[in-house]
């Protein structure tokens, strides 16, 4: 029976997260408001304890102006950064389609988002790719890949949107350990339900941008995992797709160094010469003294198949979009097809970036022009979770 993705898993209840005083960052909403929350109403997310104190130009929408944060027991004004990485965040994932619950943690439930090819059928048995978002483990959402996954759908490709746990939702520090769990969680989750999703377990790839970048190769660490995961589950993948990775020293649970690169799979990494963060060696600090510039030498060194994306006019970031977006896209495209990941073929290749994406899905809420989304569950891989979703 082929199965359109919006009712991918028809025979699982479809869970609401939250009530109208305590709303959840993915609860499809109050009726009448936007955001899920009444005014006036108390509601969390992550580790934050908002206040909506009035709707006081009756948008339905919480406002900049409208709103306040607990800070150590008083109610502050929320400045604009607070309220971009957490109530703008929290509304757009209110309204992101085919999303799964794969990982309850103490601070939020986490989800990942599913792009299925226009053709896809349960049944299936095809490649995916696996997205992490950049941000420095502190800002991000999962549709800064929103643009590649639509790419690689169309190339028949199940891609895969992961959220994880950041510091400015999340409260996290010791970058690239907890988010790094999560990372493994969501890689096992996939191998486990691929047989629901479509997908072959044997063509797993990973890929990131940035800190998504570290975190995707951070999946191959063996020792970094959730102490609740079931270690039982395969993190190996067939092939990884770096985007100017971070993989300086943070800490030595996730530092990338402590894998012996003859190990990984094939690699597509790219890097701008004018990327001072994440590319430049610096002999003088230990924490970059083994930055991009090494991590690229030392993963040819290893003799693994290794492709290279390297401009020299570009910094940070710079395959997230034009100019760079399309022909990278295709490069990496082109770079799977050479590993027998994908089959010979084309699309239209993307022209806007994940955050011209998100501007637009945020426009569309706003106006009221979108459903809120309901979040399903498969088998979860950790010990501690069950087949329901908290509600907390």
């Amino acid at each position: 029976m082929t199965l359109h993705p919006r009712h991918l898993v028809p025979t699982l209840s479809a869970i609401l997260l939250a009530s109208p005083v305590h709303a959840d960052p993915n609860t499809p909403g109050t009726p009448g408001t936007i955001d899920g929350v009444d005014p006036g109403a108390h509601f969390s997310y992550g580790v934050h304890q908002f206040q909506w104190s009035a709707d006081s130009n009756a948008n339905r929408l919480i406002d900049l102006d409208e709103v306040e944060i607990n800070v150590n027991g008083t109610w502050q004004a929320v400045d604009e950064d607070t309220f971009t990485n957490t109530i703008k965040r929290r509304r757009a994932g209110l309204y992101m389609e085919n999303g799964f619950i794969y990982k309850k943690t103490p601070t939020r439930d986490l989800a990942l988002y599913i792009d299925f090819p226009e053709n896809w059928q349960e049944s299936d048995k095809r490649p995916a790719i696996i997205w992490f978002f950049g941000g420095a483990w502190n800002t991000g959402t999962p549709y800064a890949f929103k643009s590649k996954a639509d790419y690689f759908a169309k190339r028949g490709v199940v891609s895969v949107r992961v959220d994880y746990r950041i510091r400015t939702v999340d409260g996290i520090f010791n970058d690239g350990f907890i988010s790094g769990h999560d990372a493994k969680t969501a890689l096992r989750w996939v191998r486990k339900n691929a047989g629901r999703l479509g997908i072959d377990p044997d063509r797993i790839i990973a890929g990131g941008d940035s800190a998504g970048g570290h975190l995707a190769v951070a999946t191959q660490i063996p020792t970094l995992n959730d102490p609740t995961d079931d270690n039982s589950i395969s993190t190996m993948v067939s092939a990884l797709l770096l985007h100017n990775p971070y993989v300086v020293f943070i800490n030595p649970e996730s530092w990338v160094y402590q894998i012996g690169f003859k190990t990984l799979p094939p690699v597509w990494v790219s890097y701008g010469l004018k990327d001072k963060a994440a590319y430049d060696d610096d002999p003088s600090s230990k924490r970059s003294e083994r930055n991009g510039e090494s991590f690229v030498k030392e993963l040819s060194e290893a003799g693994i198949p290794l492709k290279t994306y390297i401009k020299a006019d570009a910094g940070h970031g710079f395959c997230s979009s034009p100019p760079h977006l399309g022909p990278s896209t295709l490069d990496a495209d082109l770079f799977l097809q050479q590993c027998g990941l994908l089959e010979k073929g084309s699309a239209p290749l993307p022209q806007s970036s994940g955050r011209a994406m998100l501007n637009e899905l945020l426009q569309k809420i706003e106006a009221g022009n979108l459903q809120p989304t309901e979040l399903k569950t498969l088998e979860f891989v950790t010990q501690a979770s069950t087949s329901e979703p908290s509600t907390k």
